[in-house]
């Protein structure tokens, strides 16, 4: 179990680089430096440092929820057990056995 503390963290500093993405799409260097430096990040286009900052800040925004508790799978985890009388196929009951 990964403690909560950390699980913040790691989203504070998934943040930080949505934020730095999406600075790059909308403010950032001039295109002329841009186009001085056509390695790493700056080879891309500014629409696509747009959306991976939004996707980061999405990413974060689960991390943070999911450190307080939110979890998307639950239902998933938990079997419901047919009642008695449901009619349904009998399956996990037990089999009495006569000696």
């Amino acid at each position: 179990m990964i403690p909560q503390w950390l699980a913040l963290l790691i989203a504070g500093a998934v943040i930080l680089f949505g934020i730095y993405r999406l600075w790059l799409a909308f403010g950032g260097p001039s295109d002329e430096d841009r186009a001085e430096h056509r390695r790493g990040l700056y080879a891309m286009p500014r629409r696509q440092h747009g959306l991976i900052g939004i996707i980061f800040l999405l990413i974060a925004g689960a991390l943070v929820a999911t450190a307080f508790g939110w979890n998307p799978f639950r239902n998933a985890e938990t079997p419901t057990a047919p009642t008695e009388g449901s009619g349904g196929s009998g399956k996990g009951t037990a089999i009495p056995i006569s000696n």
